[in-house]
């Protein structure tokens, strides 16, 4: 008797928001099961139901059914919040947009301000209202002057700046956060900054800004796919071919840039079992010192290039060859 009593008094509202936040699922259902509508809302009973549901769509449904219902205060901005995200993330922008503009009405100054105005940048881009959406974004940095929302605002501005044929603009915007010591969005503008300088077929800043993602972010999302990006790419084979002409011209791999020597000298020993020679140099680009590896010296630009599929196979990632 005195366990049921006890459940009995654990199995509040808070309580079982709280157990589904934390991931403890199963002792969330079986609180829920204890609530009595008659004690509760049935908004709010509808909302937890709706976390625990696997369907994204019936999760949708329930939530949109809870406010209708009634539910506490609470929980009510929540809802909104995963309503936003969820139709973004199915991509239906008239539901996305009516409930960012609810919220927005609702909740002037609420808990999720800053992220309704990024969905609200968003829509914009999405109609093509680039100037609507810059001028936003333009308010939002002004606004947040601080991280991380500092940098969310940098980096939805050089996207839209970029698809609004801004490239110089939105270059130099993800090329000053880029140095930024830490925040979220360091990794996001160089994965930017490689995207772009691929699609413009631009190998040695795509190599470049692919390492020092590699070597900042090693988890950072992105990664893998600006490898299968540079799949392909090289440095001219035309230009390589020429030079080889020349008088003591010589080919190694260029196989990562990092910005100290420490982790260039860390690095380098994965590729010294290859019998090649392996070098660090020291070069200075936009007003910061880097340390590059190179593997090899080669007299040949298809002896290198064979050379650098190789090691490409053995360590999954994009190297480049270089002209020394």
């Amino acid at each position: 008797m005195i366990a049921v009593v006890l459940l009995g008094q654990t199995a509040t509202a808070e309580n079982i928001y709280s157990l589904i936040k934390t991931g403890k699922i199963e002792e969330a259902k079986s609180q829920l099961s204890q609530l009595s509508s008659a004690q509760n809302r049935d908004g709010d009973i509808l909302f937890f139901q709706s976390l625990l549901t696997e369907s994204g769509d019936e999760s949708a449904q329930m939530m949109e059914a809870a406010l209708k219902a009634g539910v506490s205060a609470t929980f009510r901005q929540e809802i909104y919040f995963h309503l936003v995200h969820y139709y973004f993330f199915i991509g239906d922008d008239f539901k996305l947009n009516k409930f960012v503009n609810e919220y927005r009405t609702k909740w002037e100054n609420g808990k999720y301000r800053s992220e309704m105005i990024r969905f609200s940048i968003l829509l914009d881009e999405h109609d093509k209202k680039y100037n609507d959406a810059i001028r936003q974004a333009d308010r939002y940095l002004m606004e947040y002057t601080s991280e991380p929302e500092n940098q969310f605002g940098q980096i939805d501005k050089a996207r839209i700046m970029e698809r609004f044929n801004k490239s110089v603009a939105a270059y130099n915007l993800l090329r000053t956060l880029s140095k930024e010591n830490s925040g979220p969005c360091v990794s996001m503008a160089l994965y930017m900054l490689a995207f772009t300088a691929i699609e413009n077929k631009r190998t040695d800043d795509a190599v470049f800004y692919y390492n020092l993602c590699r070597e900042g972010y090693p988890s950072a999302v992105g990664l893998d796919a600006t490898i299968e990006r540079m799949t392909g790419m090289s440095t001219s084979g035309d230009r390589d071919n020429k030079a080889e002409q020349r008088t003591g011209t010589t080919y190694s791999i260029q196989v990562g840039v990092f910005s100290t020597k420490d982790n260039a000298e860390r690095f380098s020993e994965d590729f010294k079992k290859f019998g090649k020679t392996v070098e660090i140099d020291n070069k200075r680009i936009s007003d910061k010192n880097y340390y590059v590896v190179y593997v090899g010296d080669f007299s040949s630009y298809n002896a290198a290039l064979t050379f650098k599929k190789m090691l490409e196979s053995n360590f999954d990632e994009a190297f480049q060859v270089k002209v020394r």
